[in-house]
């Protein structure tokens, strides 16, 4: 009997700046004829340093929406496994190599199907500009987001500097608890971390390199690569400080064990007005990509709201092949239906679309 494990997957809204259907877009994107309807021509490189990619790899039209599975690997990584023996002083750990992966004789076949170990996955089903997307500990909404954009941008014919954002919107309950008990105070914290800026033409070079040259032939002179902060603590740290500032930054390593981070408070002394009480209600129920652990809204007259309640969200319960992966087939029925279940009921709004 298949094992089954039970996952969490959430709703987004697509908000595409010029408005379209995100549904339609991607369909161009990945038509035949299109640039990127070939795997290897949509790859994002997302660190020069270490040459890692994420991309779209498979796609499915499955009653009337497409789904789609994201990966991100990075290329000739190892991965590191344990011998258990309880007997043992200690458990002998050792790595399956990405030579011992390819173990093919031929060199030209090895090369042209070459494989890669796959850091994470990432699934999503898109109708219109309604998503059901269940994220990993490596690609969340906001690597979907980011990649989206790109992606569009790229191979979308869509205007130049159409923005696309994937929002929350909080269940029907959390609506009515703000409503009862409007909001007094709003906390939100988010580690600093850094992403890698290369200068566009060398990202260029890099996006059209060979994936099987050898390492040395792909690298970027580290001299030209430079961090800024991102995320929500980047973005706060920018809007108080300025974009000259920000981009003044010559930062030569990325902050990722740095441990900083960046708080943000929202509140009121003593009392507020109608329209004040409005704007903080709105903010409570608009946050987006904010990890849970780090959000904490207080409510007037006691209470609290954490930030896996800003987000509509349910369990599924999918089967596993017997290589360990999910059945994908099973788990795009049971997305299909946790959202279509959700727009007939009116929890995650119809009415709602990109042109807002």
């Amino acid at each position: 009997m298949a094992e089954t494990v039970t996952k969490t997957i959430h709703y987004k809204r697509a908000v595409i700046s010029g408005g379209g259907s995100l549904q339609e877009i991607l369909g161009r994107v990945f038509a035949e004829g299109s640039p990127a309807h070939r795997v290897g021509q949509r790859k994002e490189i997302v660190s020069a340093d270490t040459n890692s990619f994420r991309v779209i790899n498979h796609k499915r039209d499955y009653n009337g929406m497409l789904f789609c599975q994201m990966i991100y690997f990075e290329p000739g990584r190892s991965q590191a496994y344990i011998t258990l023996n309880d007997d043992a002083e200690s458990y002998a750990l050792d790595a399956l190599t990405n030579e011992a992966l390819n173990n093919i004789e031929a060199p030209a076949e090895r090369e042209q199907h070459r494989k890669e170990f796959v850091d994470s996955f990432l699934y999503f089903g898109v109708f219109e500009n309604h998503l059901v997307v269940l994220q990993s500990s490596a690609l969340r909404s906001r690597e979907l987001e980011a990649h989206l954009g790109w992606l569009i941008g790229s191979f979308g014919g869509v205007a130049v500097g159409t923005a696309i954002i994937l929002q929350d919107q909080p269940s029907q309950e959390t609506f009515e608890r703000v409503a009862r008990a409007p909001v007094k105070k709003i906390e939100i914290g988010s580690p600093m971390t850094t992403a890698e800026v290369v200068p566009e033409g060398e990202r260029q070079v890099q996006q059209n390199a060979a994936p099987a040259q050898p390492e040395e032939e792909q690298g970027i002179d580290a001299r030209r690569v430079r961090f800024f902060p991102t995320g929500f603590a980047g973005d706060v740290i920018k809007a108080a400080l300025g974009a000259d500032w920000f981009n003044r930054l010559d930062l030569e390593e990325d902050l990722d064990e740095a441990n900083l981070k960046v708080s943000l408070e929202i509140t009121y002394v003593r009392q507020t007005t109608r329209v004040g009480q409005r704007m903080l209600d709105n903010i409570a129920t608009s946050l987006r990509h904010v990890d849970e652990a780090d959000v904490r809204i207080s409510l007037n007259g006691g209470g609290e709201i954490k930030g896996n309640d800003l987000k509509l969200s349910g369990p599924i319960s999918v089967a596993k092949l017997e290589n360990g992966l999910l059945d994908e087939g099973v788990l795009y029925h049971k997305m299909h239906g946790w959202l279509v279940g959700k727009l007939r009921q009116g929890e995650a709004d119809p009415e709602q679309n990109a042109e807002e």
